[in-house]
């Protein structure tokens, strides 16, 4: 595997020995507040792949940045504008916790709405993921958030039942961090008549939705986190004296001393594989 930036703003991801393959061209937009961590988690669940890639980060121009992260993003980073000519593959949106406020008072919300629509025209597929899953389909189909408290948060243990090609090569029984103050109802994607429930879970709601026509797939939880990416979360909100409960099936014995369960990045990288084959 290697990875470079074949220019300032455009990362080339090459498996060894798969040099003469065709490359896919993916779009990243990424909302996480620690952009350098969610793109060495992105990059660790393609790395093993067989796919060559070439991935272009995006960040929102209307959010307020922190002035220490700026110009990174100018460096590192396009903007919708200086993309807008061209196509790509696949559209990868993150995350972002902004969960609970609502979509309107998104500082980067119409942004955020643009970009879908200039996907329909220059991306083939869109990916996205947790927060973005929900904002997607409350964008697209009018599908409502619901608070829950406290917080939908750890490894949960999730049912892949029927036969789908994202679906292909999971274990029956697999696992998925998720961390969010929000969930869908299983009953709002079912009256959509162009969504697929791919996987529901009793405790967290939907977990993978996908459109009839393949090109829109939505992921509730975080297939990308590292194996430590809840501990800090937990150690985070603890030092802020913001409540939290410990991180459900993480911790052996469930004691925040131990070490972590770590047995979802193999199902994570799966999903992705499977998404990644669609666009071939």
């Amino acid at each position: 595997m290697s990875v470079k930036y074949e220019s300032s703003k455009r990362l080339v991801f090459n498996q060894l020995g798969t040099s003469t393959q065709q490359t896919t061209d993916l779009v990243v937009l990424n909302l996480m507040p620690n952009k350098l961590e969610t793109e060495g988690q992105l990059l660790d669940l393609f790395a093993g792949l067989p796919e060559n890639l070439t991935l272009t980060f995006l960040y929102p121009q209307t959010h307020h940045f922190k002035s220490h992260v700026l110009p990174y993003l100018q460096t590192s980073y396009a903007t919708l504008p200086e993309i807008a000519d061209n196509t790509y593959d696949g559209l990868i949106i993150t995350g972002a916790p902004v969960e609970t406020l609502p979509y309107a008072e998104v500082d980067y919300w119409q942004e955020f709405t643009e970009i879908l629509a200039w996907a329909q025209d220059h991306v083939r597929q869109n990916l996205f993921i947790c927060w973005a899953a929900q904002a997607a389909l409350y964008a697209q189909y009018g599908i409502e958030k619901y608070a829950v408290s406290p917080k939908v948060f750890g490894i949960f243990e999730h049912r892949a039942v029927g036969a789908d090609p994202l679906l292909n090569h999971l274990p029956h029984h697999f696992y998925m961090p998720h961390s969010r103050h929000t969930t869908l109802q299983s009953q709002d994607i079912a009256a959509q008549s162009d969504l697929k429930l791919l996987v529901d879970d009793i405790n967290v709601g939907p977990v993978l939705v996908q459109s009839r026509d393949r090109r829109q797939t939505f992921i509730t939880g975080h297939p990308e986190y590292a194996r430590n990416t809840l501990a800090h979360e937990y150690q985070r909100d603890l030092a802020s004296g913001i409540p939290i409960t410990l991180p459900e099936n993480y911790f052996y014995g469930n004691d925040a001393n131990a070490r972590v369960l770590e047995r979802w990045h193999s199902s994570g990288q799966q999903i992705i594989a499977n998404w990644l084959q669609q666009l071939n």
